[in-house]
């Protein structure tokens, strides 16, 4: 693509950047990914692992929000059938709790009719609704406090691999001429003198290499750092102006992983304090989470990592519901950060919509949920098709399916070939936590990465020093981790 001149610059390779980029190429608009780190590596890959509408949301009477969010998560499930499955939500009923049945039945009843499952079971989706007595809801989840249970109620949703749904979606924009440049960051943007076109610079940050591109549009899609990335970008584009007012409230959460702690369901329950806690079966894990810290916009490297007081508090309210989780150890921690919109409020209640900023050539995507990275894509592309002159816009009515991942089951070096081929990787770390499960392995993938090691050296051409340093970056990494835990739960 040295030559062609894009319609769309996405900057950001998360899912929202990378949807952009498939739905844009699958309307043969000429387009290039520019990510400065790996696919997913952000919040992308940092998520609750699930697919859904946000039950909780209701609450807050956003309605259009989860209707929207439910349709996405049958579509989305469709596209990427590797890559989610449905899962049954137990909800645990207890005295005293601000839900009680009556009010969580009819939230399920408004849940079904949303997602279009009421009246509907065996399908091989969510299935719909059902209530459990206490003797029931302790046979199928006998972990559970029974102290103050009075039953529960049962609701079905998706849960997704979501580092592996993006790289996917990155697949499959490619397969339709997207070109995607990973490692590598926007360093110089002007206009051209005529045309209305933008000369554009973008540095390999592993070779050094400079790019050279022409564009049309350029979308900013990266995430958390969104306002800082719309500074810069008016900045080259508009010397001199002052900075923008800032459309972001990011917050941190925390998510822990536990060995199974459930019988396979999920639990959706409130924490003491009255946030929503999730506990998640994946890969033969527990996904716990979360908590919500507003943080600066952009974030600080510090505000990306997990703190002790989240750590604490999560081990602490999983244990409350299921007393078992307080004599096992967490194996894993990690944390994301919310592009949240800027909003009056506790970080707690704010939007998880979505907006389209324009500024000129440049728009910026802020805001919204994991689940509805299409819809987010089908509105940047409708803006972008009016300001490119287009008379319609990508619309995607009919997804076809995304590439499928390789099996788990492979061999390590099999996967390592695979992901350095065909799927952007240029590190252990890409590899090991963005395109399988092997992070979540009992050793943390130490022994899967001292096999796929020299696969990544013989591909990306490293020398034996560089192949060293790359595997001792992702052991003192786990290492870190664990110290942290450790550290932060031995008193408990």
């Amino acid at each position: 693509m040295a030559d062609i001149e894009r319609d769309l610059v996405v900057l950001g390779g998360g899912i929202t950047g990378l949807a952009v980029a498939r739905l844009a190429a699958r309307a043969g608009w000429p387009v290039t990914v520019i990510e400065r780190d790996d696919l997913a590596s952000g919040a992308s890959g940092a998520t609750s692992h699930m697919l859904h509408g946000g039950l909780r949301y209701l609450e807050h009477g956003r309605f259009s929000l989860v209707r929207e969010a439910l349709a996405e998560r049958v579509t989305v499930s469709r596209m990427a059938p590797a890559l989610t499955r449905p899962a049954r939500f137990l909800v645990p009923l207890r005295r005293g709790d601000r839900v009680g049945p009556l009010r969580l039945r009819a939230a399920f009843m408004l849940y079904d009719v949303l997602g279009g499952v009421a009246g509907r079971a065996g399908s091989g989706g969510p299935s719909r609704h059902v209530m459990a007595d206490v003797r029931q809801a302790l046979a199928l989840e006998p972990g559970l406090e029974p102290a103050g249970l009075r039953g529960a109620g049962i609701y079905g949703d998706v849960v997704m691999d979501d580092a592996r749904l993006a790289v996917a979606v990155a697949r499959d924009a490619a397969a339709h001429g997207a070109e995607i440049l990973t490692r590598s960051e926007l360093v110089a943007a002007r206009p051209e003198p005529a045309g209305g076109r933008l000369a554009l610079e973008a540095r390999r940050r592993d070779t050094g290499e400079t790019v050279t591109l022409r564009a049309r549009l350029v979308v900013n899609a990266t995430g958390a750092w969104a306002d800082r990335t719309r500074a810069a970008v008016l900045g080259m584009l508009r010397p001199g102006r002052s900075d923008p007012p800032r459309l972001l409230r990011p917050t941190r959460g925390i998510h822990l992983i536990y060995p199974a702690l459930t019988r396979g369901h999920a639990l959706l329950t409130l924490a003491g304090d009255g946030r929503v806690l999730f506990v998640v079966p994946f890969a033969g894990r527990s996904l716990v989470g979360t908590t919500e810290v507003e943080v600066a916009s952009p974030p600080t490297d510090a505000q990306r990592r997990p703190s002790p007081e989240e750590i604490r508090y999560l081990a602490q309210e999983v244990s409350r519901i299921l007393p078992a989780a307080a004599e096992s150890h967490p194996l894993a921690v990690f944390a994301g950060i919310r592009p949240l919109l800027a909003a009056e409020g506790g970080v707690g209640q704010a939007s998880r919509e979505h907006r389209v900023v324009e500024d000129g050539p440049l728009l910026t995507l802020v805001g919204g949920k994991y689940t509805t990275f299409r819809v987010m894509a089908r509105d940047l592309a409708a803006r972008a098709a009016a300001l490119l002159g287009r008379t319609s816009a990508p619309r995607d009515e009919a997804p076809a399916p995304l590439p499928a991942p390789l099996p788990d089951e492979v061999a390590d070096e099999t996967l390592a070939q695979h992901a350095v081929e065909h799927e952007w990787a240029r590190g252990l770390e890409d590899v090991l936590r963005r395109r399988g499960t092997r992070w979540l392995a009992s050793d943390r993938g130490l022994a899967a990465a001292r096999r796929m090691a020299p696969v990544l050296a013989r591909a990306l051409g490293w020398d034996a020093a560089r192949e060293r340093e790359e595997l001792e970056r992702y052991e003192t990494a786990v290492k870190d981790e664990l110290l942290l835990l450790d550290r932060t739960l031995a008193a408990r």
